[in-house]
């Protein structure tokens, strides 16, 4: 990539996808793409009147470029009412509906794409519009408001990813009348102080379960190692930067004498201003780690310091000056270091487990370090295979590449790939995990590579064996500790499903939604529905489209005699599902597809049926 083909501009992004495209692909794919290219003809010719440009298309998807905000979004109303048109005018066969979301944004421009921050807010608030509708950034409806005749419903701020969005809904006239939606926002949508009282009523409750629970121990010591900050300047050795912070978490999670805060959880504050005192409460931690680093030629300079959570004082503060081919030994020096300052006791079998007399070639792990950084897949394993390539003896890039490849297999049938090439995708996985499992024996994530491909592959029992392989050797392997939760639950073990689940919280206070969706199928199976109705409530704030979030709701929300709540759900569930939900035997289908436990299953599938007799 050469620089000088690279230009930054501010652009206003729209990105707009089908709903339920894949659904529609495989019930009908060769009427499915007609459809699309009769819905993208009324879109391109929009496109030409409101001067914009398209520069990417995948599949359903289009990414267009236009230099007014107001443009944009009178393009984008336009087009969802000529939908609606169509759509009242065909046969359901030949019905589409679209999501729009709309942003401005800093991006970068190369050989005529378009990348960066401003797109991808842009997909993220099309994935948080709903069915028939357009999304907007603060920054599009401040430039809108007062130059267009629209009308708004505020969403405030939404988390998508590492960042906080402020959205706007468009209210496009669609079929979700005025009434239902000011119950989305009441429902999913809530205001800034009622986000800080749920971290608050989180942290109590956190503390509560963690005295009644299992696996918690009250004197143990939590530690964050928040991410390094890059001070030299050159964006582009932000994954070497990174990917220190990352080893360290990594070497630290294999001391039993304390638990280390998730990846996913520490990089919320990547790039961003934060006190120590809102981290340590937020993360419930006793330490922070806390450094930067900057790369000059072949030398690496590292300030570090180990603060005290409770009292904010340094415990420890070091710099570092080494050359760059040294980078694992410095990895080994500091968590040896941090060790001694905490007055830690490592055993024989931990020092073993840290001390790297097995390191990869410094140009593979270099290379290994930008696969991890990218957001593609693809060019993610093109990342580990050079690095297989350079060293073939570096196992973690094998188990890597087992990784991205099951998630390909996971979505095979969206890709429409058929058995045999699944059958290859799938043994391609299952070759490198081994592989992985043989270089590097003594390694959480060579075993968890292969027990997560059998768990895609659907082989179940040996999924489980390689788990439990992964969580032998880290007792807290964040990916290892999430899968057999959700087997405990899938499983019918519930109470000890809701046990591991807590310690995914202990170490990810920042976790993903399936745990909720996994604690709120335990709660259903005990027919304990106030806690699984807040648990699908909360999971709805953070993805009103999750389908998961949406039947554990329904369920809940009826056994609690929130009978309008339930139905108004049921809606929901059909727009979001194209209306795959309408029909009792493509619901029970569906239902009986997911890996759930039958108790879940049958109470989702009476409820379903009581809703129906009662006239929904």
């Amino acid at each position: 990539m050469a620089s000088e083909n690279i230009k930054r501009k501010i652009a206003v992004i729209f990105a707009t996808d089908v709903v339920g495209y894949s659904t529609s692909m495989e019930a009908n794919e060769v009427q499915t793409l007609k459809n699309l290219k009769s819905c993208k003809k009324i879109l391109e010719d929009l496109f030409l009147q409101h001067d914009g440009h398209v520069f990417n298309t995948a599949g359903d998807s289009v990414l267009a470029e236009f230099s007014s905000a107001v443009s944009a979004v009178v393009c984008a109303s336009e087009f969802q009412k000529l939908i609606r048109e169509r759509n009242n005018s065909v046969g359901n066969s030949q019905k589409m509906e679209f999501r729009i979301g709309i942003n401005m944004g800093d991006v970068v421009k190369e050989d005529g794409n378009l990348y960066g921050e401003g797109v991808n807010i842009a997909a993220r608030l099309e994935a948080l519009s709903k069915p028939n509708g357009i999304c907007l950034s603060k920054n599009i409806y401040e430039l809108v408001k007062t130059k267009t005749n629209f009308s708004f419903d505020d969403l405030g701020e939404q988390k998508m990813k590492n960042t906080l969005v402020h959205a706007f809904d468009l209210n496009t006239g669609n079929n979700i009348s005025k009434s239902r939606r000011k119950k989305t926002k009441t429902i999913k949508l809530v205001p800034i102080f009622s986000i800080f009282c749920f971290f608050l009523i989180f942290l109590i409750g956190y503390f509560l379960i963690s005295n009644n629970r299992n696996g918690v121990i009250d004197d143990e010591k939590i530690i964050a190692v928040m991410p390094f900050i890059n001070s030299g300047g050159d964006s582009s050795q932000d994954y070497f930067v990174d990917g220190l912070t990352e080893d360290l978490i990594i070497d630290l999670s294999k001391i039993g004498a304390f638990s280390v805060i998730s990846r996913n959880s520490v990089f919320y504050y990547k790039g961003k201003e934060y006190s120590d005192k809102e981290v340590a409460k937020t993360l419930n931690v006793d330490f922070l780690l806390k450094g930067n680093a900057r790369l000059r030629g072949d030398l690496i300079r590292l300030n570090i310091e180990l603060v005290n959570s409770k009292t904010g004082s340094n415990i420890w503060a070091e710099r570092f000056e080494e050359p760059k081919e040294e980078i694992f030994s410095l990895q080994d020096s500091l968590v040896i270091n941090i060790v001694e300052q905490l007055s830690v006791k490592l055993t024989d079998k931990e020092e073993k487990k840290i001390i790297n007399t097995k390191v990869p070639k410094l140009n593979a792990y270099d290379v290994y370090k930008q696969g991890l950084a990218s957001q593609d897949r693809s060019e993610a394993r093109e990342f580990y295979q050079k690095a297989i390539n350079i060293d073939p003896t570096f196992g973690r890039a094998y188990g890597s590449m087992a990784i991205s490849l099951a998630f390909d297999y996971a979505n095979a049938n969206r890709q429409s790939l058929t058995s045999a090439e699944k059958d290859i995708l799938k043994n391609e996985a299952i070759n490198y995990a081994k592989k992985a499992i043989k270089l590097n024996p003594d390694e959480a994530h060579s075993y968890f590579s292969l027990a997560f491909i059998y768990g895609n592959a659907k082989m179940i029992d040996k999924s489980k064996e390689q788990n439990e392989k992964a969580l032998d050797l880290e007792p807290e392997n964040l990916l290892a500790l999430q899968m057999k939760a959700t087997n405990q639950i899938n499983d019918g073990f519930f109470e000890d499903g809701l046990t591991t689940f807590q310690k995914v919280r202990k170490i990810d206070p920042l976790f993903p939604i399936f745990v909720l969706q996994g604690e709120a199928r335990a709660y259903l199976a005990f027919a304990e529905f106030e806690k699984a109705f807040n648990l699908s409530e909360e999971a709805l704030v953070r993805n009103p489209r999750s389908t998961t979030a949406m039947l554990n709701y329904i369920v809940s929300a009826w056994k609690l005699g929130k009978k309008e709540d339930a139905k108004w759900q049921m809606e929901e569930l059909r727009l979001n599902n194209n209306n795959l939900f309408l029909n009792k035997n493509d619901f029970v289908t569906t239902i009986n597809s997911y890996p759930w436990h039958p108790v879940n299953k049958d109470l989702i599938i009476s409820v379903y049926d009581e809703i129906i007799e009662d006239g929904s």
